[in-house]
């Protein structure tokens, strides 16, 4: 298969050439080592996916990472929290289904068993204890349903475990990290209806995520070199790099 520039969707280094974004994945790998939760949060185009995907990639070495995406899931699953009780612990299985099948099945099992997200915290629990490894929790394209009442209970949910782990009172994931367009940190979780006063963000445990996701010129330059190596042609790299940032920046700006 020959390789080709990619523009639309994840980025797969067997099939595309690509930037190196080694140093990126490294600082992001520093935070999860730090048990830090954390949104990474970029307008479209910028990498999310591609990072996730090459994220996952390196801890699958030694974590057990669940991967998943709220792209597509539909309004189902948000209109009772029995519902997405269950539907939750499918996606996580599912995501997992391939590799592991049996802790897949541990969390199947779990979702038959849980009608509300305490007792889906509980599931959780029991799991990760099971678990002779380290999880991850990754979620891609979170604020597709960042308007939903029960995906803020789910978040608050998830910060509730985080505080009670660091009061060494629960189990829960290592690292959360979630992605999407827009920063879900400062959403309010609301009580009942829209006329109660909202409460704190069921999210405001989360770090905040430093890491420049834009390209510099020798991140760029190491993509055009990948090419020229490919195709064995013979060009100033590093020129073509500077012009093609700049060119980025000039069409950003112009939008």
């Amino acid at each position: 298969m020959k390789k080709r520039f990619n523009t639309t969707g994840v980025c797969v280094p067997r099939k595309h050439y690509m930037v190196d974004i080694s140093n990126k994945l490294k600082k992001i790998e520093e935070m999860i080592e730090n048990e830090d939760y954390f949104i990474i949060n970029r307008p479209r185009q910028y990498g999310k996916t591609t990072t996730m995907f090459m994220l996952k990639k390196i801890l699958i070495e030694d974590h057990l990472v669940i991967d998943c995406s709220f792209e597509g899931i539909g309004d189902l699953i948000f209109q009772e929290e029995g519902i997405f009780s269950k539907e939750i612990l499918k996606i996580f299985g599912d995501s997992i289904e391939n590799e592991h099948e049996q802790y897949a099945e541990i969390l199947y099992s779990s979702a038959e068993k849980v009608n509300n997200l305490k007792e889906v915290s509980k599931a959780l629990t029991k799991f990760i204890k099971s678990i002779d490894e380290d999880v991850i929790l990754l979620i891609d394209e979170v604020d597709k349903s960042s308007n939903n009442q029960l995906f803020l209970s789910f978040l608050g949910m998830l910060r509730n475990k985080y505080l009670g782990r660091e009061q060494e009172e629960d189990y829960t994931f290592k690292s959360v990290i979630l992605a999407g367009v827009h920063d879900i940190k400062n959403l309010k979780l609301k009580l009942r209806d829209n006329s109660e006063k909202k409460l704190n963000s069921p999210w405001n445990i989360a770090v905040k995520f430093n890491v420049d996701m834009s390209f510099n010129v020798d991140e760029i330059e190491s993509m055009i070199f990948d090419y020229c190596n490919s195709n064995n042609i013979n060009m100033d790299t590093k020129e073509i790099s500077k012009k093609s940032l700049l060119y980025s920046w000039l069409s950003f700006f112009s939008k």
